[in-house]
C-alpha cells in the first residue's frame, strides 16, 4: 500500500515559467485533486499536496538567490558567483555548477529523512538534474521509483560510447529505477532503444491539463477567424513552406476576416521579421505571464501549434493545453508524427510542411468552413475521443496504475510475476 508519491521535479510553474514546470504543475494538482498525497521538491521550495491544498514546507532561499544571480551578466554579485563557479568547477572537478550542487546536497538530505518503506518517488525531467538527489540517497537506502521523461534528453545522434552529462545521469537510472514514463510511444520507443530499457516498463502518460468547464464552441453569427500561436518562435519549425503559404493566404479576400496573434516567449529580431514578413497585420506579444496567456486560448478560433522535422516523437505541451479547451487545432507538421496523430483523432487539420501547398490549401477550407455547421458537429462529436485520453482522470488513473506496479515491482520479495499496465501505450 502506498503511502504517499514523493516528486521531484526541478521545473515547477510558478517558481519556473517554462512549459516544462507547467505540465509538471499541472500533473501535480491532477493527483492531489484525486486523493493522492504529495512531498514535492522544486527549484526553490519544498511543497506538501494533499486534497488540492498545497502547503510551503520549505523555501530555499539561498538556492533561490544563487540560482537568480548565476542569471544575472553584469554587476559585483554576478561577477562573484562567476568566479567562485569557476574555482568550485576547477577545484572539485565537477560537472555540475555551484547552484547545481547546493541544490542537489539539499535536496538529498531531505529526501533521505522524508522517504519511508512506504513511499514511491518519481523525478520528472527535464532537466535531468531532477534525478541526482534521488541518485544520491540510493546509494545509501533502496526504494521504488519512477523517472518520467516529458522531452528527448538528446535530439542529434545517439553515442552510447560517449553520452553527454544528462545522458550519464539519466543512464544511471537504467538498473535500479523500476518503470518509466513519457508522453508518446513514439519517444518510448527512441529512449528505450538508446538507453537499452525494458520497454515492457516504460509507460506512456500524456502531459497532463486539467478539465476546463466550458468547452469551445463557435458563435457560427461571428465573421471573424482568431488563430494564435503561443511560446517560442522555433527557427527549425518556421519554414519556408509555411511562410510561403502564410504570404500566399494573406493575399486572398478571405484572410480579411481572419486575426493571427502571436504570443512569443523566445524569440529573436530575425523572429520577428519572419513573422512581419509572413503577416501583414499579425500582431505580436511578448512574454506575457500565463493568465493573459489562458484568456487569449479562450478567446481563439484555433491554435496553430508547430513542428519542426524533429519534433515527430514530441507531445507538446501547447497542443494538449489547446485540446483540454477544445478549440480547433492547425498542426503544421509531418506525416505520421505524433501531433498528426492526436490532431487526426481529435478531428482537427493536420498540415505538412514537406507538401507543397498543403498548409495554405487546408488553411482555406477551414477558415471558409468555420461557420459550416455540419463540419463544426462533427469536429464536436470527435473531439470528445482524444478528450477522454487526457481527461484528470484519465491522467490520475494511469499515473496511480504505474505507482503501484512500481511499488508491487520492488517489494515483489517472493518473485511472482508483476503485471504491468500494457495499455498505457498512447498516443
Amino acid at each position: 500500500m502506498v503511502n504517499r508519491i514523493i516528486v521531484s521535479a526541478y521545473s515547477v510553474h510558478p517558481d519556473q515559467k517554462s512549459s516544462e514546470a507547467i505540465v509538471n504543475k499541472n500533473w501535480l494538482d491532477i493527483l492531489s485533486k484525486k486523493g493522492s498525497v504529495l512531498y514535492v521538491i522544486t527549484a526553490f521550495n519544498n511543497y506538501s499536496f494533499k486534497a488540492g491544498v498545497i502547503k510551503l514546507i520549505k523555501k530555499h532561499k539561498t538556492n533561490a538567490l544563487l540560482y537568480k544571480t548565476s542569471k544575472q551578466n553584469k554587476g559585483l554579485g554576478s561577477l562573484a558567483y562567476k568566479v567562485l563557479n569557476t574555482l568550485y568547477k576547477m577545484v572539485f572537478r565537477s560537472n555540475y555548477t555551484l547552484v547545481e550542487t547546493v541544490w542537489v546536497k539539499k535536496q538529498a538530505k531531505i529526501l533521505n529523512d522524508v522517504i519511508t518503506q512506504e513511499d514511491v518517488v518519481w523525478s520528472r525531467i527535464l532537466p535531468t538534474l531532477s534525478i541526482v538527489p534521488i541518485l544520491h540517497v540510493y546509494k545509501k537506502k533502496t526504494f521504488p521509483f519512477i523517472v518520467n521523461v516529458n522531452d528527448p534528453i538528446n535530439v542529434g545522434v545517439f553515442n552510447q560510447n560517449n553520452l553527454d552529462r544528462d545522458q550519464t545521469t539519466f543512464f544511471k537510472t537504467k538498473d535500479i529505477a523500476q518503470a518509466w514514463t513519457f508522453p508518446s510511444s513514439k519517444l518510448a520507443d527512441r529512449m528505450a532503444n538508446n538507453y537499452n530499457l525494458d520497454r515492457q516498463r516504460c509507460f506512456v502518460i500524456p502531459h497532463a491539463m486539467q478539465k476546463v468547464e466550458k468547452l469551445y464552441k463557435r458563435n457560427v453569427e461571428k465573421e471573424e477567424v482568431n488563430f494564435l500561436y503561443t511560446g517560442t518562435f522555433y527557427k527549425s519549425a518556421f519554414t519556408e513552406e509555411f511562410k510561403t503559404s502564410l504570404i500566399n493566404f494573406n493575399k486572398l479576400e478571405v484572410s480579411q476576416k481572419v486575426n493571427f496573434t502571436f504570443v512569443l516567449s523566445q524569440f529573436d529580431e530575425e523572429s520577428i521579421t519572419w513573422l512581419k514578413t509572413s503577416i501583414p497585420n499579425v500582431i505580436l506579444k511578448f512574454k506575457l505571464e500565463r493568465a493573459e496567456v489562458l484568456e487569449l486560448v479562450k478567446k481563439s478560433d484555433c491554435m496553430f501549434v508547430v513542428d519542426s522535422i524533429f519534433h515527430g516523437e514530441l507531445l507538446k505541451g501547447k497542443l494538449i493545453e489547446a485540446l483540454s479547451f477544445g478549440i480547433p487545432v492547425f498542426g503544421i507538421t509531418y506525416p505520421n508524427s505524433i501531433m498528426d496523430k492526436v490532431v487526426s483523432g481529435y478531428g482537427s487539420v493536420s498540415a505538412y510542411q514537406n507538401k507543397e501547398n498543403d498548409i495554405l490549401n487546408k488553411m482555406k477550407f477551414f477558415v471558409n468552413n468555420i461557420n459550416n455547421l455540419e463540419v463544426l458537429n462533427a469536429f464536436y462529436k470527435q473531439r470528445t475521443t482524444v478528450l477522454d485520453k487526457i481527461s484528470e482522470d484519465y491522467i490520475a488513473e494511469a499515473t496511480q496504475l504505474v505507482t503501484a506496479f512500481a511499488y508491487n515491482r520492488f517489494n515483489n520479495k517472493m518473485g511472482v510475476y508483476i503485471k504491468a499496465p500494457d495499455q498505457l501505450n498512447w498516443p
